[in-house]
C-alpha cells in the first residue's frame, strides 16, 4: 500500500499538524506502510523541522496560495494507491484533490480544524470565495474527511458535510525511557502559541484570584510581542513567561509542572493534554477543547473557562492530596498509551486506508 500525505509545510511556525503528520507518517511505516510525505521548504527564518529520506520538499509557491508548478508535476507522478492531504486554503489539497480526481486515485482530507466557526471567521471573504471556486468541490468529492476529534466531526456536519468522516486522533509519542512519577514542585503550566483564543487572560486573573501564593504559572510559547507584554501587566504573582520551548527544554520544563491548564475558547485536538499526560501531569482544560476524557478518566478536570469555574478548579487541583494527584496521573497516562500512541493511531489509520481501497467491513471509527 502507498500513499502521499501532503502539507504545507513542516516547520514550528506550521504548528501542531506538522509533529503529528509525521509522527502518523513513522508508525505507518512501521507497520509496513510504504507512505511519504510531500511538503514545501520552509521560508529563509524558519527551520525545517525534518528531513527523513520520506519527506520531499519543494520550493515554496510564491502566492499566498501557494502556487506551484514543482509541487503539482510530484503530485502528477504518484502512482501509489491514496492521496491524503492535511489543512485547506491553500494549494497543496487543492491540487491533491484535482490530480487524484483525473487520475481515480482515492484522496482523504483532514481539516485541521480549518472548519471551525472561530477559524473560518479569519479572512472571512477570502475562504468564502476559495471554498465557492475551489474547496467545496474538493470536499465533496474526497473519499473520506479525516477528524481528529468528536467536536471536529459535529462541526463539519454543521458545515454541511456529508461525506464519511473517520475520528482518528493525533499520535503521541511514547518516550521510551523509564516512567518515574513526578514530583509536586509548585508549578501550575501553559504550553501553546500566546493568542487572543487560548485565553490566557482568563487564565492569568484566575490565578491571580485563587489561593496560589506558593504557585508559580509558567507559560510556555510565542506570539505577539506587545500582546505577550500586555498580559505580563495583567498580575504581580508570580508569574514566568519562558518562551517557545521544543524538544528536552520544554520536556525539563514540564517536568516541574504539577498541573497544566489549557483554557482555550477553542481547540480542535491540544496536543499539549495527552504530552502532560504521558508525563503523569493532570491537566485542566476547557470546554473549547475535545478532552471530555479528563472527567471520565479522572486524570484531570474538563470544565467552563471563565474566570470563576477556572479559579474553583485550579483551587480544587492544588487542594488535591499528593497521593490523588499521582493517582491521575498514572490514570492520564493510561488514557494515552491506550488510545493515543504512535502505534494505536497508525493501525487506525491503516485500517481507514485498506477499507477505502478493498470496500472491507466500515471500521468504527467511521461515520456516515
Amino acid at each position: 500500500m502507498k500513499i502521499l500525505h501532503t502539507i504545507p509545510g513542516l516547520t514550528i511556525e506550521s504548528g501542531g499538524p506538522s509533529q503529528s503528520v509525521f509522527n502518523t507518517l513513522k508508525g505507518l511505516r512501521q507497520q509496513g506502510v510504504d507512505a511519504s510525505i510531500l511538503t514545501f521548504l520552509p521560508k529563509d527564518n524558519e527551520k525545517m523541522l525534518f528531513d527523513d529520506s520520506f519527506v520531499t520538499a519543494l520550493p515554496c509557491g510564491i502566492t499566498r496560495f501557494a502556487y506551484s508548478l514543482k509541487y503539482k508535476k510530484h503530485i502528477e507522478s504518484f502512482t501509489g494507491d491514496i492521496i491524503h492531504s492535511h489543512g485547506l486554503w491553500q494549494y497543496p489539497t487543492h491540487i491533491s484533490s484535482v490530480i487524484a480526481r483525473r487520475k481515480t486515485i482515492p484522496y482523504i482530507i483532514t481539516p485541521r480544524g480549518m472548519l471551525y466557526p472561530h477559524a473560518l471567521n479569519y479572512s472571512k471573504n477570502i475562504k468564502k470565495l476559495l471554498m465557492q471556486v475551489w474547496f467545496k468541490k474538493d470536499i465533496n468529492f474526497a473519499n473520506c474527511i479525516h477528524a481528529t476529534c468528536k467536536p471536529e466531526l459535529e462541526h463539519l456536519r454543521k458545515f454541511g458535510i456529508i461525506n464519511p468522516i473517520a475520528i482518528i486522533p493525533n499520535p503521541v509519542v511514547i518516550p521510551n525511557e523509564p516512567y518515574t512519577q513526578q514530583k509536586h514542585k509548585n508549578q501550575i503550566g501553559f504550553i501553546g502559541r500566546i493568542h487572543p483564543i487560548k485565553n490566557i487572560e482568563t487564565l492569568i486573573s484566575a490565578f491571580d484570584r485563587a489561593n496560589t501564593n506558593e504557585y508559580e504559572l509558567v507559560i510556555i510559547g510565542d506570539g505577539d510581542d506587545e500582546y505577550i507584554q500586555s498580559l505580563k501587566k495583567i498580575s504581580e504573582k508570580k508569574i514566568k513567561f519562558v518562551g517557545f520551548l521544543d524538544g528536552n527544554a520544554k520536556d525539563e520544563m514540564m517536568s516541574n509542572f504539577s498541573f497544566l491548564v489549557l483554557p482555550s475558547h477553542s481547540e480542535n485536538f491540544g496536543m499539549v493534554v495527552p504530552e502532560a499526560l504521558i508525563k503523569g501531569i493532570p491537566v485542566i482544560a476547557s470546554k473549547g477543547t475535545p478532552w471530555e476524557e479528563l472527567n471520565t478518566h479522572l486524570c484531570g478536570w474538563w470544565v467552563e473557562n471563565d474566570v470563576d469555574t477556572l479559579t474553583k478548579t485550579i483551587e480544587t487541583a492544588i487542594n488535591t492530596t499528593e497521593n490523588e494527584r499521582l493517582e491521575m496521573g498514572e490514570n492520564g497516562r493510561k488514557l494515552v498509551i491506550n488510545n493515543y500512541s504512535v502505534d494505536v493511531v497508525a493501525k487506525k489509520m491503516t485500517k481507514l486506508y485498506e477499507w477505502i481501497l478493498k470496500g472491507d467491513e466500515k471500521p468504527e471509527f467511521v461515520f456516515g
